[in-house]
């Protein structure tokens, strides 16, 4: 009789693990796509994390807009100077903008942006990212901010029309990887405080 390679209980608490961790994925998805911007509401300033296209020109018209007083901006590439994002910019609203050149993840940004915040006495911002990278932003900056008021303004691709036709681009890919790296944060997070 030939012996029997996998359990039942194995195989049901890989099914178990398997399902769980794609809810898990349906539900992060969903709250990735769910962000909407509140545009009656003006906030103390507007802090947008830099690494995905169109963030900082919607930082930007955002300012300009006077949708908040100031702005920071996040994980500047040491190279990148303040001319060089605000070419046609009035010096008045030039002089309302932070580089910080410190950051180099998301981390790095929320303990960048908590120091600004406690510097300039910020009780509210409009947070600006890729709208896959919104929910561990969050995340990580009320960690470090946790009285912290935030509207969360995602950046979405032109192309994308928040259809399911999503699900074949590589944003479905780039949701993936986001996912995880949320997981991986979470449990850092209660790692951390268990050990304390």
């Amino acid at each position: 009789m030939a012996k029997k390679i996998v359990s039942p209980t194995f195989l049901y608490i890989m099914i178990i693990g398997i399902s769980v961790w794609l809810i898990g994925f349906a539900g992060f998805c969903l709250y990735a796509l769910s962000f909407k911007f509140q545009e009656a509401e003006h906030t103390d300033a507007i802090v947008v994390l830099t690494g995905g296209g169109e963030r900082v020109s919607t930082a930007l018209h955002l300012l300009e807009e006077h949708y908040a007083d100031y702005l920071l901006i996040s994980g500047v590439h040491p190279s990148v100077k303040i001319e060089d994002l605000t070419k046609g910019l009035p010096q008045e609203v030039r002089n309302r903008i932070t580089l910080d050149y410190v950051a180099q993840d998301t981390r790095g940004n929320a303990k960048e942006t908590a120091a600004w915040i406690a510097k300039n006495k910020v009780k509210s911002v409009i947070l600006i990212t890729s709208f896959y990278h919104m929910p561990r932003s969050i995340f990580e900056v009320l960690k470090e901010s946790p009285d912290l008021h935030i509207i969360p303004q995602p950046v979405f691709p032109k192309s994308f029309d928040n259809s399911v036709d999503w699900i074949r681009t590589r944003y479905a890919w780039l949701l993936f990887i986001e996912y995880h790296k949320f997981l991986v944060t979470r449990l850092q997070n209660l790692f951390e405080r268990t050990t304390k």
